[in-house]
């Protein structure tokens, strides 16, 4: 199992690299697939793309969930990535709006409607999966691994997105990750066949209907998990931008730094965390996070550069320090028969409806309420239903 775990990092690494190559080249590909737009029209288009993932990761995440309990996660982990490897290399076969008008714009939706179909798949099953057989106090641990090889992903395809950025005709190169997407998502397809243990189906017949308590209760937190990382990555740099005299260049430029600070961060709580019990932890920072979040937001407006970025630390750590015990509570909480039907499900519908469209929300709320802890109290409520969705503790149940 420990052969097949190192597999899945690996693989998990280059299928973040091909989902997250798209978002930074936003951008670039925005202009040339919505250029009748106003340019920051175009640019919410570009990244509205995303909503077909309303529909396509529910859906991905239900099949992926019913395959791993009937074939076994490996097999189901294996199909997600072949899925992903076609779908991302297919994106070098679009052409622009002067080419295709608006047929290519609708091959942009269907293909991120793939491939978060697919995606779903992967980050349903794979955290999850690297934790079976695991012994309880490895958990974290390993979970940290899972999640650093994540992040690992994201900061190269955040790194060959900005060599692109810099290049002297950036509408020249960007289907080249494209193409380099063939050879690493096959690298993690070849790494998976290389290790799949023997697998006997779980019984099913009993307990064919859908959990949707559980469903629920995982779908605010890992909601909440997501809000935390959105508002660090991505609303906060915008809001700032707008708020202060910090340009928006010098922010986004903060943000390699501050996915390598994420990224240590990742192993070095991995460890401290090795013995701590997962719900009392999760607890502990959504209270720290329901008191701290909207402070920052309150005085965001009256910050400089230096403090803008002390607040995202800071957020960041929160958003780390949580998803680290979060794949634990769901080993714990549900079992074994409907974990990743229950699980897979509710991280869909948590990351889609309440994380992905965070942003969007925030914005909005800042905007017509003139406030900028508005959007800090929408997080903390958030989290009020991600501390109920935990429910009690055993030591409180007594």
């Amino acid at each position: 199992m420990k052969k097949a775990r190192v597999a899945t990092y690996l693989a998990n690494f280059f299928d973040h690299f091909d989902t997250a190559i798209y978002g930074f080249l936003v951008p670039i590909i925005a202009p040339m697939f919505f250029p009748k737009s106003d340019p920051m029209i175009a640019l919410i288009q570009g990244y509205g793309v995303v909503i077909v993932g309303l529909v396509t990761r529910p859906l991905g995440a239900w099949y992926y969930s019913k395959k791993a309990q009937r074939d076994g996660p490996q097999l189901a982990l294996i199909n997600t990535i072949q899925g992903m490897t076609i779908t991302t290399f297919c994106f070098v076969f679009l052409d622009t709006y002067e080419n295709w008008g608006i047929y290519g714009a609708l091959g942009l939706c269907a293909l991120r409607g793939l491939q978060s179909f697919f995606g779903s798949g992967e980050v349903s099953i794979a955290g999850l999966y690297v934790l079976e057989g695991s012994d309880p106090n490895k958990q974290h641990q390993i979970t940290s691994m899972y999640l650093s090889s994540q992040m690992a992903g994201i900061l190269l395809a955040g790194a060959i997105a900005s060599i692109i950025f810099y290049s002297n005709s950036p509408q020249l190169y960007w289907k080249w990750p494209f193409y380099g997407s063939l050879i690493t998502s096959a690298s993690g397809w070849w790494l998976r066949k290389q290790q799949i243990p023997k697998f006997l189906p779980k019984p099913t017949t009993k307990n064919t209907k859908h959990n949707w308590n559980g469903i629920f209760r995982v779908a605010f937190v890992s909601g909440f998990s997501y809000v935390l990382y959105s508002a660090s990555f991505l609303f906060f740099n915008s809001l700032s931008a707008l708020l202060t005299k910090t340009p928006i260049a010098k922010i986004m430029a903060s943000n390699a730094a501050l996915i390598i600070f994420d990224l240590s961060l990742l192993i070095i709580l991995g460890r401290l965390f090795r013995i701590l019990d997962c719900k009392p932890l999760l607890k502990k920072i959504i209270t720290t996070s329901i008191i701290l979040i909207p402070t920052l937001f309150l005085l965001l407006p009256h910050l400089e550069f230096i403090g803008i970025c002390i607040a995202r630390i800071l957020m960041i750590t929160l958003g780390v320090a949580f998803c680290i015990p979060m794949h634990r509570w769901y080993m714990e909480e549900f079992p074994t028969n409907n974990r990743y039907k229950t699980t897979a499900i509710g991280y869909a519908i948590g990351s889609e409806t309440i994380g992905r469209t965070f942003p969007t929300v925030g914005m909005a709320l800042w905007y017509y309420t003139n406030s900028t802890i508005a959007p800090g109290i929408y997080i903390a409520l958030i989290g009020a239903l991600a501390l109920m969705s935990l429910g009690k503790s055993a030591h409180e149940k007594k």
